[in-house]
């Protein structure tokens, strides 16, 4: 086991959690602000208020083996849930204490009575990147805080490294460049980047891009974005600390050859999304896999294709092993309203978790909008696809779909619902088709009725008000679903 040192001076420190190994080493605990509530506001908008944010924690250490942490909460809990449920990690605790063992490398939320109060575990691999830190190619962190108000532009076979202990402020990107690597175990936080001004991370036309280890605090927009780039690796990066507006996690735009694994996201905004956007129009998207990651989207959709799908093609796209432990709209979505031809895309072992108490998404309308949960039996849709023109839509025509397939899909439904799902050509004169939905189980139990499910052929149940932007969106029989399968 490696525990991390703990960076002097850094200002976001938690005392919610106090965190020891069984020994009685002390694991430091982060502290970061996350939405209250899922109340956003379409871009370009303006800065979110910070009012509408609450604190949350987490902290990280290494480990190749299983690990037993004693975690000691500031306020009073009856109940402690740890997720992923279907790890089936059961805590004990007695005398405000609670003890857990973790059963190795990954990412664990740790959650006191509910959602406003959680401790989310990261624990890596112990693994040594070999960064000579006097390479004249290397931006190297050493531990402490580093402190920038500028996006900083990366060369071509330059690496940022991230001591473990380190923080460092402000953002990196690179454009049209190759072999490119952003690793480590420290921290980039992007608050001191105005919203809108530079993403943590963003890459575009760049080939051979390689993100690791490091966890990204406070994003002022999109998270980590790839954008027309190819040969791109993302492996067990950490999201959190998500709260202004447009904090999407991965986005991979026309993007070619991509991989996102065994990765944390947590974002105020879509968390893995898979788009097309205008100014790449020409560029296709292909070969875009993400893989045994956990995501607890705040807002929109957790995993999606779409809105923007200006590319030739959108195909060959795979979502495996994928953990969604909160969600607020859409678990699994592709909404398409542009000219791309979407095809081959897989959603395979994916396990979604509801709680009773979901809170439904909100767009706001005006500045000082107070958020109202009217919804008190709120329940994300399970799956969305969709053909519909939005307020995201550059093409006056719109392709089609084909050739999904959802396979082992688990519901954990904590009051025993079934969430809805929609399927709607609702652009005209488009066709989705050999849409195969199979093994789709709640609570353990096997579903075989497609209208139960919501995903009967022309289906246009209502859409969340999250998923409506605009005059004229809702759904029509504008084109044709055929070929619907659930076994």
């Amino acid at each position: 086991m490696k525990i991390y040192s703990f960076p002097e001076n850094y200002e976001k420190v938690s005392d919610a959690f106090s965190v020891v190994t069984e020994n009685g080493e002390k694991i430091g605990v982060y502290g970061c602000d996350v939405s209250a509530f899922p109340l956003n506001q379409v871009w370009p908008g303006y800065q979110r208020p910070f009012e509408q944010t609450e604190p949350t924690s987490f902290t990280m250490f290494g480990s190749d083996n299983a690990v037993t942490l004693i975690i000691t909460p500031k306020d009073f809990f009856e109940t402690v849930t740890v997720r992923p449920l279907d790890k089936n990690i059961g805590p004990e605790f007695a005398d405000g204490k609670v003890r857990v063992t973790f059963p190795g490398p990954g990412q664990y939320s740790v959650e006191f009575d509910d959602m406003h109060h959680v401790l989310t575990v990261f624990i890596d691999p112990e693994k040594e990147f070999g960064i000579d830190e006097k390479d004249e190619n290397v931006l190297y962190f050493a531990p402490g805080v580093h402190y920038s108000e500028e996006i900083t532009e990366l060369c071509d076979n330059e690496t940022v490294y991230f001591a473990p202990g380190s923080v460092v402020y402000g953002g990196f990107s690179a454009s049209d460049k190759k072999n490119v690597r952003v690793l480590g175990y420290g921290i980039l936080d992007n608050s001191s980047i105005e919203r809108g001004k530079g993403s943590p991370l963003c890459f575009s036309h760049c080939e051979n891009v390689w993100v690791e280890g490091i966890t990204i605090v406070n994003s002022s927009a999109w998270t980590a974005h790839f954008s027309g780039c190819t040969n791109v690796t993302a492996d067990n990066i950490k999201l959190i600390g998500m709260w202004r507006y447009n904090s999407d996690g991965c986005d991979f735009t026309n993007c070619t050859n991509a991989v996102l694994r065994n990765s944390y996201l947590r974002n105020y905004d879509d968390c893995i999304v898979i788009k097309g956007l205008a100014g790449n129009t020409t560029l296709p998207v292909r070969n875009v896999y993400a893989e045994n990651c956990v995501l607890w989207c705040d807002w929109g959709r957790a995993m999606e294709i779409g809105a923007e799908t200006c590319a030739p093609t959108i195909s060959d796209i795979c979502f495996k092993n994928i953990h969604v432990i909160h969600g607020d709209s859409v678990m699994m979505d592709i909404q398409h309203g542009d000219h791309a031809e979407v095809s081959h895309i897989r959603f395979e072992d994916i396990y979604t978790e509801y709680t009773a108490k979901a809170m439904a998404g909100k767009l706001q309308t005006e500045r000082d909008e107070v958020y109202v949960n009217a919804n008190e039996k709120h329940m994300p849709l399970l799956f969305t696809i969709l053909t519909i023109h939005t307020m995201w839509s550059h093409d006056d025509v719109t392709g089609n779909i084909s050739d999904v397939r959802f396979k082992n899909i688990h519901v954990h439904s904590e009051d025993g619902r079934i969430p809805p799902s929609n399927i709607a050509a609702a652009a005209d004169n488009t066709v989705i088709s050999d849409i195969l939905f199979e093994d789709v189980f709640v609570n353990g139990v096997k579903q075989t009725d497609k209208k139960a499910l919501g995903i009967d052929a022309g289906s246009t149940s209502d859409l969340p008000e999250s998923l409506i932007v605009g005059e004229g969106d809702a759904p029509k029989k504008g084109g044709i679903v055929k070929n619907v399968v659930l076994r």
